[in-house]
């Protein structure tokens, strides 16, 4: 060994792990949790993001990795399967109807409702817009669901509330290298590699992950390159700073929507539309970003940073639309635990501010190339948010919680073509929370809160396509209502949240054509209520002790999700459904895990989802979407120490069903090619190798 390396061996750091043997860490660590390596003071470990997350009074949820990392996890739909409460369909690729409570539920394309981050920093323009098509799921240690107003924990306004992807560091990734090689059916193949690195006091993390995709369907094509990276630097106990890249490229056919009977019959092929203007959407990003957290002692620690970054959305749809443009962010959180009037009391402070602007060009397309200029502006965002909230312990196991979060929006277009039509708005509001937490056992928590919520619109709504100038819209407000309950045994988790949300102003999109984006409109009042619930049940310690292997578990994970929305009063449709939502999904797995005494062991889970009925497609509620169920299969095997071959099987019984569709206003008198078949059967195999 040369000098250098010894050197640099020598400055290494031997990482501790905290071991969970025979014994539960909080709420939300769940029957499943293996040891986990600690993180640091700008990234928490997967433990001590549980228990952050445990004293939180609301619904949230927390996913490691390890719970998809068996699986061709190449969207939000394969990673949030059992998160009770996130409504993730897939229409193609990586492309998924994504919903939180029905935020953006209308939404036919592209993403609203929801804050998107990754480590915090916001994957959202500041007009609340994402291609969540940017996120890889691989490039994640655990990510953090802030379910309605449990996301002012990021300063989220949305109905839906924030997504947070966590990624590793030089401390806390699984190895120092790690390849990841997998394929299956469509012609799909795909290669992820990552590194981590403790040298001294700085450590690095670096991953990357090319993926080629042929399509279930034609027109279906997906090409993509994504790298996300960290540094992070300690100055000394209580100073830490890490920056980071991230970078997208991400190339997605568009095979469009097709009538029930053709999903249904025909589900391989494409809208032959959408073939004629070979429609495409291909995105090309780069962010950069800092965080630095200080430990200023006495349990108070503040976070402060930055990003900015480019982006350019090429989208031949009816027009080629050239999108691109900078963004910009600053943010600062204050967090405090320690005591008042002699009782526990934990303070939280935050404020972001956000900028983008689109240079946004649309030109005749001419089979997916752009021909003449038809349309040009340029569309301007800021956003700024301050919030607070305060935990306040009465006795040892009751905290009263209170919050407020202040919001201002500002919105400019300028129409090169028109400038008469140039136009400007801002939206300006105070949203107050109130809630309250019970620690009524070990391990077993209660809670109970009420939220307001207040969206602004975003461009899409602002300046619809099809008029490319301001229209006339005002913001989405709600008022939710959240009571819930959740815990771990030793051989049962749970986690049940009920919810009522009194929505004003809902921004309501519907098809009026399949190549044309949604136009939208404002609803009068809605309602958004429903049941969101996990259960697990080690199911080898019911009776089964002296048949199963010892040191082996045998799991069941269910979740359900009951969802009904509904006009309120509307004097179009009354008080008919919402389109867009199944009232009822279930879905469960039959987990065995083998005794792994030397370190190698194997698993296996049949997996069953159940989508009784497919929900209205239309607001008339004259058309309804068929039920189904499918079947899937997945498991692993160490074939030696740091190699592990996986399988996941999907559809076994190659049904032919609708994963989700477009809302339309009538289906009596609209167009109703609007469905997206779901995929038939397929099977993806991988190998994991870490070093």
């Amino acid at each position: 060994m040369s000098l250098s390396a010894q050197a640099e061996e020598e400055k290494s750091i031997e990482l501790p792990e905290i071991v969970v043997e025979g014994r539960v860490e909080n709420p939300l660590s769940g029957l499943a949790s293996p040891s986990f390596v600690p993180g640091t003071l700008t990234v928490p470990g997967v433990g001590e993001a549980q228990e952050a997350l445990s004293r939180m009074p609301g619904a949230v949820t927390l996913v490691p990795a390890e719970d998809y990392e068996d699986t061709y996890a190449h969207n939000f739909e394969d990673v949030m399967d059992f998160t009770p409460g996130v409504y993730a369909r897939k229409r193609f690729g990586a492309e998924v109807r994504l919903s939180v409570r029905g935020s953006g539920l209308s939404r036919s394309f592209h993403m609203r409702g929801l804050e998107i981050l990754q480590d915090g920093v916001p994957y959202n323009l500041a007009d609340g817009a994402a291609d969540f098509q940017e996120v890889d799921p691989l490039i994640a240690q655990h990510i953090e669901v802030y379910k309605g107003g449990n996301g002012l924990r990021f300063g989220s306004a949305t109905l839906g509330g924030a997504i947070n992807f966590v990624t590793p560091t030089g401390y806390t990734a699984g190895a120092e290298n790690l390849v990841r090689i997998e394929g299956g059916s469509y012609g799909t193949a795909r290669l992820h590699s990552q590194t981590a690195r403790v040298y001294g006091d700085t450590d690095i993390f670096a991953a990357m992950t090319g993926n080629y995709v042929e399509g279930f369907r034609e027109q279906e094509q997906e090409q993509s390159f994504r790298f996300s990276g960290n540094i992070g630097h300690r100055f000394n106990e209580r100073a830490e700073t890490r920056f980071y890249v991230i970078s997208n490229t991400v190339d997605q056919e568009l095979p469009g929507t097709l009538t029930l009977a053709q999903a249904e019959n025909s589900p391989e092929m494409a809208n032959p539309g959408n073939v004629a203007l070979d429609q495409q959407r291909n995105v090309r990003s780069i962010r950069v970003a800092n965080k630095t957290a200080l430990d200023l002692g006495d349990g108070a620690v503040l976070e402060f940073g930055g990003y900015a970054g480019y982006k350019r959305l090429y989208h031949p749809i009816f027009r080629v639309l050239d999108y691109r443009g900078p963004l910009a962010g600053l943010f600062t959180r204050y967090r405090s635990e320690g005591t008042l009037g002699g009782h526990r009391n934990i303070l939280t402070l935050g404020g972001d501010f956000s900028w983008s602007e689109v240079d946004a060009k649309q030109y005749t397309n001419i089979s997916g190339s752009r021909g003449a200029l038809a349309a040009s502006g340029t569309q301007t965002a800021t956003n700024l948010k301050l919030y607070a909230e305060n935990q306040f312990y009465v006795v040892d196991d009751v905290a009263l919680v209170a919050g407020l979060q202040g919001i201002t929006s500002y919105r400019k277009f300028e129409n090169d073509f028109a400038p008469a039509q140039n136009d400007s708005t801002d939206f300006t509001s105070v949203s107050p929370k109130a809630g309250a937490l019970w620690d009524f056992a070990e391990n077993a928590q209660a809670y109970a809160n009420v939220t307001r919520s207040y969206e602004p619109p975003t461009f899409s709504e602002l300046v619809q396509a099809t008029v490319f100038q301001f229209v006339p819209l005002d913001p989405q407000r709600a008022v939710t209502f959240e009571i819930g309950t959740r815990g771990t045994g030793k051989t049962v988790a749970w986690d049940v949240a009920l919810y009522r949300a009194e929505v004003k102003g809902e921004l309501i999109n519907f098809t009026v054509s399949p190549s044309i984006p949604a136009s939208t409109f404002n609803a009068g009042e809605t309602i958004h209520q429903g049941i969101e619930a996990s259960l697990t049940l080690d199911i080898g310690a019911y009776g089964l002790g002296g048949v199963l292997p010892e040191g082996s578990r045998l799991l069941l994970e269910q979740a359900y999700m009951y969802s009904d929305f509904a006009f309120n009063g509307d004097p179009v449709y009354g008080d008919n459904k919402l389109a867009g939502m199944p009232p009822h999904i279930y879905a469960a797995a039959l987990r065995y895990k083998s005794p792994a005494p030397n370190g190698l062991g194997w698993d296996i889970a049949p997996k069953v989802e159940w989508v009784p009925d497919g929900g209205y497609v239309d607001y008339a509620n004259n058309l309804e979407a068929p039920g189904y169920a499918t079947l899937g299969l997945e498991g692993g095997v160490d074939l030696a120490e740091g190699v592990r071959l996986f399988v996941d099987a999907r559809n076994l019984t190659d049904e032919n069903y609708i994963s989700t569709y477009s809302n339309i206003t009538d289906a009596t008198v609209a167009a109703t090619n609007v469905f997206y078949p779901g995929e038939g059967r397929s099977v993806f195999a991988g190998l994991k190798i870490a070093f």
